[in-house]
């Protein structure tokens, strides 16, 4: 039962996260944006980072052939994929502590074309 509790709270605590953050947001451009900038980059890369996958598969296969992208471009998806999910869930989880992006591009459907990069630019 209390694990249960535990569970079903956990919802009801993001939300109420964003109740608050999101007013926040809509007030000024300082911290309450940078929260609600974070919080959704977090949301967006957890919830679509398998879409790297695909999307390396075709780049790669542009890039070279298709061969190449079947393989080389799989294992970069699969990679590319846990690293913009991982990256997702931490800022979803540290959201009330503001920094940079750490994905370029912030969204995997931004510059479907370009290759992903992790870390500072």
């Amino acid at each position: 039962m209390l694990n249960r509790m535990r569970i079903l709270s956990l919802p009801a605590f993001f939300a109420l996260i964003f109740m608050v953050a999101a007013p926040m947001a809509i007030a000024d451009d300082g911290y309450g944006t940078q929260v609600a900038d974070k919080f959704g980059r977090g949301f967006a890369n957890t919830a679509t980072g398998w879409i790297e996958l695909p999307k390396n598969v075709v780049n790669t296969s542009n890039q070279s052939n298709v061969a190449v992208g079947i393989t080389w471009g799989l294992v970069k998806g699969v990679l590319y994929t846990v690293g913009r999910t991982a990256v997702g869930a931490v800022e979803l989880v540290t959201f009330f502590v503001p920094n940079d992006e750490f994905v370029h591009p912030t969204f995997v459907w931004e510059d479907f074309d370009q290759d992903t990069t992790f870390g500072g630019q």
